[in-house]
């Protein structure tokens, strides 16, 4: 595998981790308007503990879903940050040793 094709791998990575943070961000907003309230269900959900239970729930699912899309978002930036080292090196290699050395044609 060649320098390049691993640079475009990094960044190919790199939009695949960018969408599924897209796609948590965007499930996340839809899970916290998915609300219960006692008038949409029936007194009885109150009563029994259904309407706190559910509410309860819907917030964990929305945390998970947001801190994997906060997670994911960060991923996609590591590798980008990844990407870019790599180029520096190799600018500051080639440069190191660019007056000693040139590749055979």
């Amino acid at each position: 595998m060649s320098f390049e094709v691993q640079r475009e791998a990094l960044e190919h990575d790199a939009k695949i981790w960018e969408a599924t943070s897209g796609v948590l961000s965007t499930s996340s907003t839809s899970a916290a308007g998915l609300d219960l309230t006692t008038n949409a269900l029936s007194v009885v959900s109150d009563f029994t503990g259904f309407t706190s239970t559910y509410s309860t729930i819907q917030d964990f699912v929305v945390g998970l879903l947001s801190d994997g899309s906060t997670a994911t978002s960060t991923m996609a930036a590591t590798l980008r940050d990844v990407k870019k080292q790599y180029e520096a090196d190799e600018a500051s290699a080639a440069a190191r040793i660019g007056a000693e050395w040139s590749p055979v044609q």
